[in-house]
């Protein structure tokens, strides 16, 4: 299975579905030119003995950080299921095909919405920590309500596949195969989704963990402008 993700996990690659993506997640709460909704879920396993530490989390217990990209409509666009747990999302952000991508401007002035959890650039856009104005407390309010797709999207690929939430226990093998276990969770995700299989939500998956480290990253003085501009352009 694991030699077709490339053809069930896929950026969009014509400016047609790029245009129909920006317009679907306009249409949620009129934030622009939105690609994708970032952020990253943590996977339980047993890892090796000699490097247990490298996967202990946040939450001090051992898992594999799994970084996600959703579209508007709950499909996977990106995933990235090889870093441990001790990885900061925006750590693992810079190590991808994806960071380049964007960094090279490669979807022009295309949008990704992250939590405080990443650098603001000039296409990642982030929340205002203390938003001052009532502007400001609008463009937060849409970039939340934009962004909720992603934790939607992790909250019913766990609910399908129980193994990939600790509610369900940890993942007893090594940490390749819990890979290739996570990239299978996620093709069938989408198979299911393109066919409207609905899953309900379980009411048991432990919260996700919230991680910010905006403080300690600096604001890229561009993403700082161009926040301003969608902020004084569409909310105020």
């Amino acid at each position: 299975m694991l030699n077709v993700a490339k053809d069930y996990i896929k950026f969009p690659a014509s400016m047609e579905e790029i245009q129909a993506i920006k317009e679907q997640f306009y249409n949620i709460a009129g934030f622009p030119n939105v690609l994708g909704a970032i952020d990253c879920t943590h996977v339980a396993l047993v890892p090796p003995a000699d490097s247990e530490h490298v996967y202990r989390n946040r939450k001090m217990y051992r898992s594999i950080n799994v970084q996600v990209l959703v579209g508007p409509n709950l499909q996977i666009l990106d995933i990235v299921p090889n870093y441990p747990g001790s990885c900061h999302d925006s750590f693992i952000l810079q190590g991808t095909e994806l960071f380049r991508r964007f960094q090279r401007g490669d979807y022009g002035d295309s949008l990704i919405l992250g939590d405080n959890g990443y650098r603001l650039s000039s296409w990642l856009m982030t929340p205002y920590l203390n938003p001052r104005t009532p502007a400001e407390q609008r463009y937060n309010l849409a970039h939340k309500n934009t962004r909720s797709i992603v934790e939607r999207t992790f909250g019913i690929l766990k609910s399908r596949f129980r193994c990939l939430d600790v509610s369900g226990g940890a993942l007893l093998y090594k940490p390749k195969i819990v890979c290739q276990i996570i990239i299978a969770c996620a093709i069938l995700h989408n198979i299911a989704n393109k066919h409207n299989i609905e899953t309900p939500l379980a009411d048991d998956l432990r919260a996700e963990i919230q991680i910010n480290l905006d403080q300690n990253i600096p604001a890229d003085n561009a993403g700082q402008l161009l926040r301003q501009h969608i902020t004084n352009q569409y909310f105020a």
